[in-house]
């Protein structure tokens, strides 16, 4: 799939966004120096800047080595999303290179040895990134208020926004919490697209929490092989479905016609 539309947390055209908040916005040239007022209350203001697109964009003010900036504010599921894309030509590249450097017409010699730790450190990023892109997801579709109930026979519990990111494991969130949000699962019947976020999860667990394989002199072989053959394109298209499956037109791509 072609690179992913850059979009930010808070975005809109810019006629609509004046219209709405025409009262209560105020203006500013970025080539002054911000007023005192604003400058001594910056942690408590939501900056709105207009791009060349006519785009608002929310960000925020903040002081670095003396100076005041403004940030904008991007929206982290695209950028993990896009993180992980941006390795796929590359993986690709390194994985040719390297079944033409470890077969059995060649020699395994400096050039091969460095090329193994990039396809591995390459595929590594990318599995890392994906997986992070769902999380950050799932938890950008808690509502503040939301409350998750998990009752049974003896005691229920409640479990608020925060406690739902930081205590639920992945499989109740991806599934259950999203579903009692949504009305909608995605894991709801088996699909090669589902499984393969199933298999991602894996993938992701072995290399976060790296362990050794017993009764095996070579320790990593498994996880080793599986980077080979992981199916990285599928991964990245199912991720997307899974994404635009709650949030119509989230993983969009750019019709730029660049691909990256």
């Amino acid at each position: 799939m072609k690179h992913i539309k850059k979009r930010f947390l808070l975005q809109m055209d810019s006629k609509a966004f004046f219209k709405e908040n025409e009262a209560n916005t105020k203006v500013l040239n970025l080539g002054e120096n911000l007023p005192k007022e604003i400058s001594r209350k910056r942690d408590e203001i939501i900056t709105f800047l207009k791009t060349t697109e006519d785009i608002v964009i929310a960000g925020c003010l903040h002081r670095f080595q003396g100076k005041n900036l403004i940030l904008p504010i991007p929206d982290p599921t695209l950028i993990y999303f896009h993180s992980a894309q941006s390795y796929i030509k590359g993986i690709k590249e390194a994985r040719k290179k390297l079944i033409e450097k470890i077969n059995f017409s060649t020699f395994l010699n400096e050039t091969a040895i460095n090329e193994i730790y990039d396809y591995y450190g390459k595929t590594s990023g990318f599995t890392i990134f994906l997986f992070t892109s769902i999380e950050s997801f799932i938890n950008q579709m808690l509502p503040d208020n939301y409350i998750y109930k998990v009752s049974s026979k003896k005691r229920t519990e409640l479990y608020n926004k925060q406690q739902i990111q930081v205590s639920l494991d992945f499989k109740t969130k991806i599934s259950k919490v999203l579903e009692d949000i949504t009305g909608k699962n995605f894991f709801k019947n088996s699909t090669s697209a589902n499984s393969m976020i199933w298999n991602l999860k894996e993938f992701r667990d072995d290399i976060i929490h790296t362990k050794q394989e017993d009764n095996n002199m070579l320790r990593y072989e498994g996880l080793i092989k599986k980077s080979l053959n992981f199916k990285y394109d599928k991964a990245l298209i199912s991720v997307a479905s899974f994404m635009n499956f709650y949030k119509k037109d989230y993983i969009v791509e750019c019709n730029c016609g660049g691909d990256f």
